[in-house]
């Protein structure tokens, strides 16, 4: 009988520790992708809730410009702020865009822009970096300039 209880006890805690740790959670692949061919130039694992960035260079009017994304929690990427030194074709600035913040040096627009993936063609000029995990990309060490990329996420193999 004692037996069959510590089985029981012992069964119980092993059900009570699965079901702390939670369902598994599949896992996601940032990528940059070539459009023509889908070519994968670069790619790192990244989790719901990460954050990046790209900052460049507007191509006409020359103004550094920082954009600031997180990963959603379908694995969509979500523009959540762009920051800019002072104003460029282009760049957000409509009042019905989101938050537009004025008090620093930088002009901070916060927003919410959901992207399942998005184009971006490689400037040669506005010179883009993407920094993700600490870790900066130039884009064009991994592509040539006007190419035209994917940045995207992909789900994975499953993950605990």
């Amino acid at each position: 009988m004692c037996k069959i209880i510590c089985l029981l006890l012992t069964l119980l805690s092993l059900a009570g520790q699965a079901a702390a740790v939670g369902p598994t959670e599949e896992s996601l692949t940032f990528q940059v992708v070539r459009a023509v061919g889908e070519e994968v130039l670069w790619e790192s694992p990244v989790k719901r809730g990460d954050r990046f960035t790209i900052e460049y260079r507007h191509s006409s009017d020359h103004t550094p410009v920082r954009d600031l994304f997180t990963i959603g929690d379908k694995g969509e990427i979500i523009l959540i702020e762009e920051s800019y030194l002072w104003y460029g074709a282009g760049l957000e600035s409509h009042p019905d865009v989101g938050k537009t913040d004025f008090s620093g040096d930088w002009t901070r627009v916060r927003m919410h822009r959901v992207f399942p993936r998005f184009l971006l063609r490689v400037g040669e000029v506005a010179d883009h970096v993407l920094t993700i995990h600490g870790q900066e990309v130039p884009l064009l060490s991994i592509a040539k300039g006007r190419d035209s990329v994917w940045i995207r996420t992909k789900k994975g193999a499953k993950i605990r």
